[in-house]
């Protein structure tokens, strides 16, 4: 019997299919056989969310992990009293709110930075995988591991120095997720507040980086060329 998959969801625009993804040696199956994939082919959730779209919300239960296929997601965290700080970018091949598979509710706050595809992985699923083929929980312990280190980046890189050279340093980094040259234009807003700095800074530096012919518009209105090798000088400045 040929099943058929019934969603309201309006982000979702199909099943997956896991053995002839493009990125498949950089997700979270990548250990696994065709055989073995083809064993969550019917779970396995392909979803875009459009700029700005919540993913998940900081606090609920966590029932799904989530792939990172195309785009950029931020995570996240609001404070005490209320106020809200971006405290980690993640890119292709990346997995958010992989606490769910301890069992945890999600840490963070999931938001789209642009349009984004991604993969909604039921927690149960990484439940019986892990227990049928331990080798998954080795690319659990990498996501891990990945997640860890881009804390630490937005710790020490991007929270550190002088406003020139957090924003250097950003740009830097998301150049570096593209093999063109170019890198996600993220809004001043979110800068600043994955920054530390106030968007008006934010705004300000990188109009000064244009001027200085340090970062250029592409047209598209998503996407800047960066001048890569006097941005590491400034970066490095601070």
């Amino acid at each position: 019997m040929k099943r058929r998959a019934i969603c309201t969801d309006p982000s979702w625009v199909g099943r997956v299919d896991c053995v002839h993804c493009t990125i498949r040696n950089r997700v979270l199956f990548a250990d696994l056989t065709p055989d073995e994939l083809n064993q969550v082919l019917l779970v396995v959730d392909d979803l875009v969310y459009q700029r700005g779209s919540m993913i998940y919300r900081q606090g609920e239960a966590g029932n799904a992990l989530f792939t990172i296929r195309r785009g950029i997601i931020k995570l996240v965290r609001e404070t005490p009293d209320g106020h809200q700080r971006i405290v980690r970018l993640m890119s292709v091949g990346d997995v958010a709110g992989i606490e769910v598979a301890i069992g945890s509710p999600y840490k963070h706050s999931a938001i789209a930075i642009g349009e984004c595809q991604l993969c909604r992985i039921p927690a149960p699923v990484i439940e019986r995988l892990d227990i049928k083929h331990p080798h998954l929980a080795r690319q659990l312990m990498v996501r891990w591991q990945r997640s860890l280190d881009n804390a630490d980046r937005a710790l020490v890189e991007f929270s550190t120095g002088p406003a020139d050279a957090r924003v250097a340093r950003l740009l830097l980094f998301l150049s570096s997720l593209t093999t063109d040259g170019r890198c996600a234009d993220i809004g001043r807003q979110d800068m600043g507040a994955l920054l530390g700095i106030t968007t008006e800074t934010a705004s300000r530096v990188v109009a000064d980086f244009r001027r200085r012919g340090l970062v250029e518009e592409t047209g598209d209105g998503v996407h800047c060329h960066c001048n890569v090798d006097l941005l590491k000088q400034i970066a490095h400045s601070g």
